[in-house]
């Protein structure tokens, strides 16, 4: 007897849909991953609405400068604590796209450009969140790495580019830390939809790397309901009543089966079942004091004459806007409403005299003048104030003219000038040629301004390192020729190339390097062993400062494997007060020395001799070794170009080319219409919109269908908007006047 009829079919449809915005089954979610973004009763997945207090920790790109897993840890603990205290069961962090190229918008939620890296502050991450009882949902999956028609758009790659660079990070945190959720990615992967893609869920996620939990849908990002229940795609967020339909639809004519449904419905339910994570008040000076540890170590140093650190009671100048509103987060689904930012001004003026302050970036006036000439040092304030946000990729890697103007004009003084740089990733810096110093500050959240002070005044000795390469042109990366080549599509030529890899492969210089940063001690390396098992050294402190190195190891792969390496194959940060000793090992794991051969579609260790590099940054080697290893391949071929010819949207046209709207439709196509009013409507929204690119970027680019989700219409209501726009007004009012809103009718 078929236990399965329609009542039951639409009770599963309808039950792994969500209830509402930020609700399905018996959980609640909530955004991250640089602090907590809980809706109240209005809700929104862009950031456009404010949500509740909460700690405002690093943003990923300035964390996985501290090269900390410890840190991460703790931040993330932090993070579940203030998550459990809000009630929510799954925070959507931590993001984990790797960084290919400086004009994604984006890139600040992600931790590096290297795999290793994120796969292991990744990792640390979700055990952190997970320690609290709160599930983390780790994002996304697969090759979002841009912003532009993020909804529509292919991401073209070759197979082992896929499997080398950007599987790895997932596949390591996966199997490390059994994170109670995954996140899709709105993109395409080589013409097939991530949410949809049979291959990515139940090949590699569940089947090679054993993954248990709850598969979810990035907010909106369901395009065929019945494709991505077939891939294994658990859950659609958010509220969808056309999915519902839709799916029930499916079982009916026979293309879904009641088995598809049902385990779907068996993650949510076991995900569901989870133990509450407990209800308490979490400390908030704790958590403030947290952020402000973190900020510490994700700061970088990348100039310094000595000027640095200054004496007390130095005389400063400050300049810049940015001394006093400096962004410190980046905007969209991650912005955390925090606590009062002081500013970098109030904090400085607590260590040091300051003579006076000239916000903006004018010219220097007579008011300037004097100032300088009663200081001992200029410290100017520098940031981007646009571009690190969701939806929307960057149109320049380069600081305003005015700011760069003035750091030229204040450098003629005579006087010392330090240079404080705000944002989200690597930038052009060109213009620093003759600073005495220049700290980097990323966007390292409330804690950020007063451990700039700390660090200038000598109180916090700089430790952290570059996530990412400094260029020293946009031009010269190989990604940048090919990123948003086309709306809809972008192919990935460039393969592994992609920020060190392609400096040491090239054996060219990036302007600062991935893994570089300077401090105020010095450090020494003695006694270097390598060997199969791992690289084991002494670092000694020889200076006068306590502070932290982090030694990287780098493995570069025999000829025969045909790889773009030397590639990051472990650190480690030491403390070390100003004298210490201390010896380190650090050991290789069981992908250390893997290669993917697309023959056999299968990770091989190549036999052959690897070069082991012991370093303090990719690019400052302190011991080179070889070893031999035996594996299991003599050889495996090297990368080819895609061979996958971009996938771009179907778009339905009348014969008269006009568009003829479907749930599928990118919603800015609809400018061109076969409907006058609607052509009229649509370039008038995005007209009135243009002050706000990110709106601009998710509605022109997002299909009719998601439109009319985030709108929470049932599908009486979608019917009725579709009749709309293709000009059947009388028809489609009257239907969205019978329809339902999803809010009402499921709002709780």
């Amino acid at each position: 007897m078929n236990k399965y009829n329609v009542s039951t079919i639409r009770s599963m449809a309808e039950y792994i849909t969500g209830k509402n915005f930020w609700e399905a089954g018996d959980l609640r979610f909530a955004d991250g991953p640089a602090g907590l973004r809980v809706q109240g009763d209005g809700g929104d997945s862009l950031g456009l609405k404010d949500s509740l207090p909460a700690t405002s920790f690093p943003a990923h790109s300035a964390l996985a400068c501290s090269f900390n897993r410890s840190l991460v840890y703790e931040v993330a603990r932090c993070m579940g604590e203030e998550a459990a205290a809000y009630g929510v069961d799954i925070l959507l962090a931590p993001a984990i796209n790797i960084k290919r190229c400086p004009y994604n918008g984006r890139n600040f939620e992600y931790f590096s450009e290297d795999s290793y890296l994120t796969g292991e502050l990744g990792t640390a991450f979700v055990e952190g969140v997970q320690s609290t009882g709160v599930g983390a949902c780790v994002k996304h999956f697969v090759a979002n790495n841009r912003e532009t028609a993020r909804c529509m758009c292919d991401s073209v790659m070759s197979e082992r580019t896929l499997h080398e660079l950007y599987l790895p990070a997932f596949e390591t945190i996966v199997k490390n830390s059994a994170p109670a959720a995954i996140m899709t990615s709105y993109n395409k992967l080589n013409g097939t939809y991530c949410n949809e893609s049979r291959e990515l869920i139940q090949g590699i996620l569940r089947g090679e790397w054993g993954f248990k939990g709850l598969v979810i849908s990035d907010w909106g990002g369901t395009y065929d309901r019945v494709k991505s229940v077939k891939a294994g795609a658990d859950l659609e967020m958010p509220a969808c009543a056309v999915s519902c339909d839709i799916l029930v639809k499916a079982y009916e004519s026979g293309e879904l089966s009641g088995e598809e449904i049902e385990a779907c419905e068996v993650h949510l339910k076991t995900a569901s079942s989870r133990p509450k994570p407990q209800k308490t008040q979490y400390d908030a000076a704790k958590h403030a004091e947290t952020a402000y540890r973190a900020a510490c170590e994700s700061i970088v140093l990348l100039k310094n004459d000595g000027v640095l650190p200054l004496a007390q009671n130095t005389k400063v100048a400050v300049f810049g806007e940015a001394a006093k509103n400096a962004p410190v987060q980046g905007g969209g689904s991650s912005h955390v409403h925090q606590s009062e930012d002081i500013g970098f001004l109030s904090e400085i003026a607590k260590v040091c005299t300051v003579t006076g302050f000239i916000g903006g970036y004018k010219k220097l006036n007579q008011k300037a003048l004097r100032l300088i000439e009663n200081s001992d040092v200029i410290i100017v304030c520098l940031a981007m104030y646009e571009g690190d946000t969701e939806g929307q990729d960057k149109s320049s890697l380069y600081l305003p003219q005015e700011q760069i103007n003035l750091v030229t004009s204040l450098q003629k003084t005579g006087k010392k000038v330090v240079v404080l740089l705000t944002s989200g990733g690597a930038i052009d810096t060109s213009w620093d040629r003759n600073l005495n110093a220049l700290l980097y500050l990323g966007l390292s959240g409330e804690g950020s301004t007063r451990a700039a002070a700390d660090i200038v005044c000598g109180k916090v000795n700089p430790s952290g390192r570059l996530a990412e390469s400094f260029f020293n042109t946009p031009d010269e990366l190989p990604s940048v020729k090919y990123f948003n080549q086309n709306e809809y599509y972008t192919v990935y030529a460039e393969g592994c190339s992609v920020g060190y890899r392609y400096y040491l492969s090239q054996n060219v210089s990036a302007k600062y390097p991935f893994g570089y940063g300077l401090s105020y001690t010095n450090f020494t390396y003695s006694q270097p062993v390598a060997d199969i098992k791992g690289v084991r050294f002494t670092v000694t402190n020889t200076g006068s400062y306590g502070g932290a190195e982090i030694p990287q190891i780098y493995i570069e792969f025999p000829a025969q494997a045909n790889s773009i390496s030397p590639v990051l194959a472990g650190f480690e940060k030491v403390f070390l007060a100003a004298g210490d000793s201390r010896e380190v090992f650090i050991p290789f794991t069981e992908n250390t020395f893997s290669s993917y051969d697309v023959i056999t579609r299968k990770k091989v260790i190549v036999s052959g001799e690897y070069s082991i590099r012991l370093a303090q940054s990719s690019q400052d080697i302190v011991y080179i070794s070889q070893i031999d290893i035996s594996g299991n391949s003599a050889y495996v071929p090297a990368d080819e170009p895609p061979q996958n010819e971009p996938v771009l949207p179907e778009i339905k046209r009348n014969k008269r080319g006009r568009v003829i709207a479907e749930l599928s439709t990118p919603f800015g196509e609809l400018k061109n219409s076969k409907a006058l009013l609607v052509r009229g409507f649509v370039k008038a929204a995005l007209y009135f919109m243009r002050k706000n690119p990110m709106q601009v970027g998710t509605l022109r680019y997002s299909p009719v269908k998601t439109v009319a989700q985030f709108a929470a219409f049932d599908s009486t209501r979608t019917e009725g908007f579709l009749q709309i726009l293709n000009g059947h007004y009388f028809k489609g009012i009257s239907l969205m006047i019978k329809g339902k809103s999803l809010k009402k009718r499921k709002k709780k």
